[in-house]
């Protein structure tokens, strides 16, 4: 069941969009381990991604919305990303958290990605993996453990990001 406070918090975060970047404030908790997504890339029932079909694979989950100016940033870094890693090593999922599935295809042709995507506008994968900002992007390990938590997007800090997936493809599990 989705917490009462995430669409105040979706409310406000759109409200602050044309000022910096804007925050999107949903409860946070991920367990130890993460089932690491089905080849439909769909949400499951319960309403959880299964990511089971990419262990032995580092995953790279990242979650925007089309309000979100950082997340606009981003797309090119996750697009160089993929670029960069054969997709035996290096998944990249993208969990889109509009309501309005219409803002996201805009946002997808705007930023040019072919990157895969989960429409997620009940807030429920976001706030299993406890996202707190916009956008946030969960790094999963070869071995389905969430290892490192990227907060925000900085372009100053893609070497950070690059180095904590390029330790992880280096781990044979």
């Amino acid at each position: 069941m989705r917490p009462s406070f995430i669409p105040s918090s979706l409310h406000l975060a759109r409200v602050l969009r044309p000022f910096a970047a804007a925050v999107l404030a949903l409860s946070i908790g991920v367990g130890a381990s993460v089932a690491v997504p089905t080849s439909a890339m769909a949400l499951e029932p319960d309403g959880t991604l299964d990511l089971s079909k990419y262990r032995g694979k580092v995953v790279y989950v990242d979650f925007w919305a089309s309000w979100c100016a950082p997340c606009r940033l981003s797309f090119a870094y996750l697009n160089q990303l993929r670029a960069s890693y054969d997709s035996k090593d290096l998944v990249i999922v993208t969990v889109n958290l509009d309501r309005d599935r219409k803002a996201a295809a805009n946002f997808l042709q705007a930023v040019g990605t072919g990157l895969p995507v989960v429409y997620d506008p009940k807030g429920a994968i976001a706030t299993r993996f406890q996202v707190s900002t916009m956008p946030t992007s969960v790094v999963i390990g070869r071995d389905g453990r969430q290892r490192f938590v990227h907060h925000g997007y900085f372009d100053n800090k893609t070497g950070e990001y690059s180095q904590h997936v390029s330790a992880l493809v280096g781990e044979h599990g």
